[in-house]
């Protein structure tokens, strides 16, 4: 069986039939709803405060349109006067000056032109830009109503829909803005010039107008066959779009398992069938073009002849067959005009009718419940009762997530929930949120149905901080401060605070611009612990009644994780508090537990008796976590303390004069202070994980039940020092105190249900680990005290400048928009032979049909002489008729053919271009994503929409120029032959024509620039705001990121009027100027004719070659806003496809066969977008091949960029000040910037804290990146892997087994689950080289145990493979070769001890140093650094270290101490 997408062009039939029926059904109620809405859907967002704007665009459309029928009259009267003057019944002179009269009158008719085009212009614009302002503002009030479940159900994903969604408001923009103007004045025009044609010669008018019905009925027959295909186009182009939006947002993945071919091979998939659907559409319209052609031109064959007949007769004279004719010419050229943008409106229609019935779906399923106003009551208790509650997901309904379950979280408490991955646990807060409603059971929160409880106020008394914290694209001090809804009026002070708990400082001191600093997206730029970090800050400001921490703390170093968790503890006493893990560690004997299996709960009670059943739930996870760590838990001299007795007391004082005076320079730590005034002023110390013998339960209790030395700097624990210090004995003279019983009949349910008999009675946990310090000189050594920086008014100077600095090298690295020119010289050798082929055919249809409009207008002429011609006038009208017919003929295929084949050419180009783009954006550096012009969003717009835009210029635009060139080179060749002289004044006038067409360019391409510009950053907050959906939800940032969303809407709105205004003025004259040329040529000519130069014969051909040529050269005026369009489209897009091959990525060509030994000499580095800042520093790590090291460290010590410069994400370039010969990182000896990239990536597997999944089935995932040939790509191997990741027993419970789809737009599955598939995807592989990055982190404790044997596995086959050579040593070299004899090298990097027992060296980082290394028992009883790590930063004498909680002083950025 094959796993691997680039094994068959079958998979697409195969993955159509895994589209859900109700996906199926969404799509068919859609198309029903198109087929329904009509054009009108064109006006689906018009509001009645639009009408004033629509009514004025429609009135100045109307007078422009009226403007060509005047035209046509001043024609016809200027005919008649040549005609007259040709019969001979008026002289020169009276030829002169009634045509001098006539010219004047149409000078004053171009004045009227240039005014009403340019206010109609301003006003279409202006339309425009409200629909677009409506329907964004429509479409985010209705997304943002939308349940959780709407958005599951989604079938691309979200991160496809919204990019679409954004498109289809600017395909409606378009079509409402100057597109529909221009139809209203042709239709105008159209109607104007039948009117007068029939006002002068009705007979011949109708004879003229004869075939228009039959016209009219081909053409809707077209029409109705082009929608399926538009709509089809759409769904593909929505399916490409989740493949771009998920490799992009996975990016370090998808380079790690070298992904990058599966990825292009999905993308190439669905963009191919996107193409298909758009050859027929350009089929289609291509026939509707050529028909409509050829009925145009044909339609004067009877009119000619019918219109030779009335002047014979002598019922009609010259200048009225001659005024009914243009009349009718400027009717048909009004038809001929509307056609290129009846596709435009095309768009639009169905553009806004998608928009339509996106929402008209939303509205039909009903609102969120937080648009339903409930019952908000006066205090938020906290008791929480859930009753038999059952619970499954949507998108994998039969099989429950969590099933009569019956939970109890009384108000005021902590209570634990621990179970295996996807037993439920966390189902359980987004329930309590009420993403979802449970299926069976009830929930209540104080006695009120949850059901019935107003979710704003709900979820305003609710914090959820979940392990994956998502932070939005902002400052980390405005991603604090953003919870509370004022955030403007939230204090720098309270922020700080917030930041102080969740030990930030050191964090934000480190950062470029302090607070100021850009996370970046979801807050790519910071580290997974910093992120948790800075989501708990946001939980503390904004402190809820009920605290949710699901894994919260799993990214932190146990030192930092510690002093948080008994922050929390203290935090949270007397509010409720529920905590999801995998670490038992963290819970008390006296903690309330409940422990979920298989969706229900299988054990409930105080952990003191929970623990004491033997083969219970929790003593299966109590004996995985203990069977690694048993002995060393046990103290093996006085400086050991038990794992979980952090922070133990001193009874001895330091000195804390001395130490005053040897600090003397520097601020006081307030820290120290308090540690100095605790040891003096305290006999004893409680610590958060002792509690003195005989004390009772204290779960009824509202009194703070801990206490620490960290406990000081908790808000509000000032005024409460002296009164704990007071109450806190020695043990042996403290009496047991009494409380009151205050037992609800919700905490008798607890108590009933527990196994313990006696709570108060319970011994506390760990007492025999606990000790006294007794001797007096057993000091606490010395803090070094972090050098602060208190900032003022420089260093903000520093960060803005700093800033703008940012911001002007994006503008010069800003490309500036390419001309047509350069567009189109990136056409050609994107070709094959055969498009290249068709490309020449199209061309030279094009000069077929180009010649169409001169030889027709030679005819043309040659038919009005007949009108003055004695002789022969019947039988020459037959046969210029007939000639006329030949021509409408000749062109109408021409012009068929020119579209269809320009089309098919453009979107060969656009998807070799669009492959061609995928492919560099997959091979770019990974510092290329963090670039803020890089985002997600913006990426998937520029392939997405530009590119459909930029395929219009070779598909619609440069056709109609190279057509426009040709005739007019026909015309002046023709007309020099006809009549020089004329021919010379005209081409005199060319450069001023092209001076104002050249300046309306101008201004209308940099306009259009800033209006792409605007709609990118509406588009962004579009993006985060509905991508991180579940995260606005749950802080109620629904208003936040709405306000967001409006300024950015407005602030494009603003930038789309200033376009309208200066846009119009140049519009205006430009389609004026021609009205002006017209009257001088006229006046020009009469004087040639009057001085017997020319005869009229000549005059009038020249005339009607130039003035009907010219008329369809200015028909580019009304596409020279969308071709700017599409230049800065073009622009944007194709700069993908030339992205510099410079990546770092490409300096490789040695194929290696296996890793070997892996050396790190006097490593320095930092991130390319924060060279400011340096992460490691010298660092020298030896590691032989085969063998299992660690790496551990506290929170953003530079572990994880040592696996990515391993798999050569980052070059190691950066950081390293001092030249040296030895390479940085060498593999087996050799240079690893010598290495080939995908060779090394394909011997070392990553698999990191946060798992990716791609969109596909769980085989699929499981070996993504393998190609089909390779043995690991079979499914017994896959299985395999699964197996020893744990994960085989799930995927065989699921119905669809390894052929589920997961990912986007597939079943959901939960944290751990998707790990463990990660984990599977990193063994499936057999690697040399093993990188496993907090890779146990979102695991329960048996899955970890599972991962942790497996390991021990591959170290122990390693071990044997290398018992046979020479042993080499971590101080060693590092060169040898390691050439497949050895074993898999596993590199940890870890936060947990037992993954740490695991390895046989350990290496400690600090501050990007490598501050101890060594076995993890002589590193323990070195009584280090880490040492002090496992026990939770514990200082010799049982102080706590300091260097990680600066507070009080030297905030950097907005929080530093002067404000902002």
């Amino acid at each position: 069986m094959s796993l691997h997408p680039l094994d068959d062009e079958d998979k697409p039939a195969a993955e159509e039939d895994n589209i859900s029926g109700q996906g199926k059904e969404q799509g068919q109620d859609e198309r029903n709803y198109i087929r329904q809405a009509g054009w009108k859907a064109l006006f689906g967002f018009t509001s009645k405060k639009h009408l004033g704007v629509l009514s004025g665009a429609i009135f100045f459309a109307v007078i422009a349109g009226l403007i060509l029928p005047g035209q046509s009259l001043l024609f016809g009267l200027v005919f008649n006067q040549f005609a007259n003057y040709r019969s001979g019944r008026i002289s020169g002179p009276a030829l002169l000056i009634n045509v001098s009269k006539y010219s004047v009158y149409m000078t004053a008719l171009g004045a009227g032109c240039w005014f009403s085009n340019a206010l109609y212009f301003m006003f279409w614009l202006s339309f425009g830009e409200l629909q677009a302002r409506s329907a964004r503002d429509r479409v985010f009030r209705n997304l943002i109503s939308k349940d959780i479940i709407w958005y599951d159900m989604r079938k691309n994903g979200v991160g496809a829909f919204l990019p679409r969604v954004q498109m289809q408001i600017r395909e409606l923009q378009l079509s409402t803005s100057q597109p529909m103007g221009e139809v209203f004045q042709c239709l105008v025009t159209g109607l104007g010039s039948l009117v007068l044609a029939l006002y002068f010669t009705w007979d011949l008018t109708l004879v003229i107008i004869c075939t228009v019905p039959i016209v009219y009925l081909f053409m809707a027959f077209l029409s109705t066959r082009m929608e399926p295909n538009v709509h089809g186009q759409g769904e593909k182009l929505q399916e490409a779009l989740k493949y771009v939006t998920n490799a992009f947002q996975s990016i370090e993945m998808v380079k790690s398992f070298n992904g990058q071919n599966s990825e292009l091979w999905r993308y190439s998939r669905a963009i191919k069938g996107a193409a298909t659907y758009y050859i027929r559409q350009a089929n289609l319209q291509s026939l509707q073009m050529g028909f409509m052609q050829f009925a145009t031109l044909g339609m004067f064959v009877q009119g000619f002849w019918y219109g030779s007949s009335l002047v014979n007769s002598g019922k009609k004279n010259p200048g009225q067959v001659m005024t009914t004719f243009w009349a009718a010419l400027m009717a048909v050229q009004s038809i001929i005009g509307f056609l290129p943008q009846l596709i435009v409106l095309e768009k639009g229609r169905i553009a806004g009718a998608k928009l339509s019935a996106v929402i008209a779906e939303m509205q039909e399923e009903g609102n969120y419940p937080g648009f339903v106003k409930g019952v908000r009551p006066q205090h938020c208790a906290g008791d929480i009762e859930i009753k038999n509650a059952s619970f499954a997901y949507p998108t994998h309904p039969s099989k429950l997530a969590l099933c009569d379950a019956t939970i109890f979280f009384p108000a005021g408490e902590t209570t634990f929930v621990v179970g295996k991955s996807g037993s439920g646990k966390s189902t359980l807060g987004q329930l309590l949120l009420r993403f979802y409603e449970p299926s069976e059971g009830e929930i209540r929160l104080d006695r009120h149905p949850l059901q019935t409880l107003d979710i704003r106020w709900l979820r305003e008394n609710i914090t959820l901080v979940e392990q994956h914290s998502v932070l939005f694209d902002d400052t980390i001090f405005q991603n604090i401060a953003m919870v509370k809804q004022e955030s403007r009026n939230v204090t720098v002070d309270e922020v700080k605070e917030a930041s102080q708990f969740a030990l930030l400082q050191h964090v934000v001191n480190d950062m470029p611009d302090g607070f100021n600093t850009m996370v970046g997206s979801k807050g790519n730029a910071i580290s997974g612990g910093q992120r948790q970090r800075v989501a708990l800050a946001r939980a503390r400001l904004r402190d809820t009644p009920i605290l949710i921490l699901d894994e919260s703390t799993s990214a932190l170093d146990y030192i930092t994780r510690s002093l948080v968790l008994d922050a929390i503890r203290v935090w949270r006493s007397g509010k409720t508090t529920i905590i999801i893990t995998h670490d038992i560690s963290q819970i008390l004997p006296q903690d309330y537990v409940y422990v979920l299996e298989r969706s229900q709960v299988a054990q409930e009670g105080y952990r003191k008796s929970i623990e004491a059943n033997i083969g219970s739930p929790f003593d299966a996870f109590l004996s995985s976590q203990v069977d690694g760590v048993s002995e060393v838990d046990e103290p093996e001299d006085d400086s050991s303390n038990h794992l979980l007795s952090l922070y133990a007391d001193s009874t001895n004082s330091v000195n804390s004069q001395d130490a005053t005076s040897q600090y003397s320079s520097n601020p006081i730590d307030p820290l120290d202070a308090y540690l100095e005034q605790r040891e003096s002023d305290l006999p004893y110390r409680r610590t958060v994980f002792s509690i003195p013998p005989g004390t009772p339960s204290q779960r009824n209790s509202i009194v703070p039940h801990v206490a620490s030395p960290y406990w000081a700097f908790m808000p509000g624990a000032a005024e409460n020092v002296a009164t704990l210090a007071g109450s806190f004995q020695p043990y042996s003279s403290r009496p047991p105190p009494t409380y009151k019983s205050t037992i609800s009949p919700y905490q008798k349910h607890r108590i009933d249900n527990s196994t313990e008999t006696n709570i108060q009675s319970m011994p506390r946990y760990g007492e025999t680990a606990t000790r006294n310090y007794s001797s007096p000189t057993s000091m606490r050594r010395p803090r070094k005290l972090s050098p602060i920086r208190l900032l003022d008014q420089p260093v903000k100077l520093e960060t803005k400048l700093r800033s703008w600095k940012r911001e002007r090298k994006q503008k010069l690295e800003a490309e500036p928009t390419l001309s047509m020119t350069t567009i189109l010289f990136k056409v050609w050798p994107k070709l094959d032979w055969i498009s290249r082929l068709l490309l020449v055919a199209a061309l030279f249809a094009a000069c077929i049909h180009a010649s169409a409009t001169p030889v027709f207008s030679f005819v043309f002429s040659r038919l009005l002489s007949t009108f003055y011609i004695p002789t022969n006038q019947h039988s020459m009208a037959l046969a210029y008729s007939l000639a006329i017919l030949a021509i409408a003929a000749i062109d109408g295929i021409s012009s068929y053919l020119f579209h269809f084949l320009l089309e098919y050419c453009a979107q060969v180009w656009i998807n070799n271009t669009k492959m061609e783009a995928m492919r560099q954006l997959l091979d770019q550096p990974r510092e290329f994503f963090d670039k803020e012009q890089n985002g997600v969003s913006r990426l998937a717009e520029c392939l997405d929409h530009f590119a459909e835009e930029t395929r219009n210029i070779l598909g619609r635009f440069t056709g109609v120029i190279f057509v426009v060139i040709v005739m007019i080179t026909i015309a002046l060749v023709w007309s020099l032959i006809s009549c020089w002289k004329l021919t010379l004044v005209a081409i005199a006038i060319a450069p001023i024509m092209y001076a104002i067409t050249t300046s309306y360019k101008a201004i209308s391409g940099k306009w259009e620039g800033h209006t792409n510009d605007a709609d990118e950053k509406v588009g962004a907050i579009l993006h985060e705001t509905f991508i991180n959906i579940r995260t606005v939800r749950s802080l109620t940032l629904e208003e936040t990121f709405h306000k967001k969303y409006i300024n950015a809407t407005t602030n494009a709105f603003k930038v789309g009027l200033k376009r309208a205004f200066y846009s119009g003025i140049f519009f205006g004259l430009t389609d004026s100027a021609i009205l002006f040329v017209t009257a001088f040529l006229f006046w020009y000519g009469a004087i040639v004719v009057s001085s017997g130069d020319f005869d009229t014969t000549h005059i009038i051909q020249t005339f009607s070659v130039l003035l009907l040529s010219t008329s369809y050269a200015n028909s580019i005026i009304a596409l020279i806003p969308q071709i700017g369009t599409a230049k800065d489209a073009a622009t944007r897009f194709l700069r993908l496809s030339s992205l510099p091959q410079t990546s770092h990525e490409h300096s490789g060509t040695v194929r290696i066969p296996s890793v070997g030994n892996i050396a790190l000499h006097n490593l320095s580095f930092t991130y390319p977008t924060r060279p400011d800042q340096i992460v490691l520093r010298e660092v020298n790590i030896n590691i032989p091949a085969g063998r299992c090291i660690a790496i551990v460290g506290t929170s953003g010590s530079g572990k994880s960029t040592i696996a990515s410069l391993l798999l050569k994400l980052y070059t190691t370039d950066g950081g390293n000040t001092r030249p040296s010969s030895t390479p940085e990182i060498t593999l087996s000896g050799r240079n690893i910037k010598r290495i080939h990239t995908p060779t090394l990536r394909s011997l070392i597997s990553i698999v990191s804290q946060t798992p990716t999944l791609f969109p596909g089935t769980i085989a699929e995932n499981i070996a993504y990146g393998l190609h089909s040939s390779s043995p690991y790509a079979s499914l017994s191997s896959v299985r395999s892997a699964a197996t020893s990741a744990g994960i085989e027993g799930f995927i065989e419970s699921l119905p669809g087994g390894y052929e589920t789809i997961i990912g986007e737009g597939g079943m959901g599955i939960s944290g751990g689950q998707a790990q463990r598939i990660a984990i599977a995807r990193a063994l499936v592989r057999k690697p040399n080289v093993l990188v496993l990055d907090e890779a146990t982190s979102a695991l329960d404790v048996t899955s970890a145990a599972i991962i942790r044997d497996s390991i021990r596995r591959l170290v122990a086959t390693g071990q044997e493979r290398t018992e046979a050579m020479s042993s080499s040593t971590f101080s060693g070299s590092g060169s040898g070769s390691g050439r497949g004899q050895r074993g898999m090298t596993v590199i940890i990097i870890t936060h947990a001890r037992e993954m740490m027992e695991i390895a046989e060296h350990i290496f400690m980082l600090e501050q990007g140093r490598v501050i101890e290394e060594g076995g993890f028992e002589e590193l323990r009883q070195k009584r280090g650094e880490f040492a002090r790590l496992l026990r939770g930063g514990e200082c010799e004498n049982g102080g706590v270290d300091d260097d990680r909680i600066q507070m009080g002083h030297g905030w950097k950025g907005k929080g530093k101490d002067n404000g902002d």
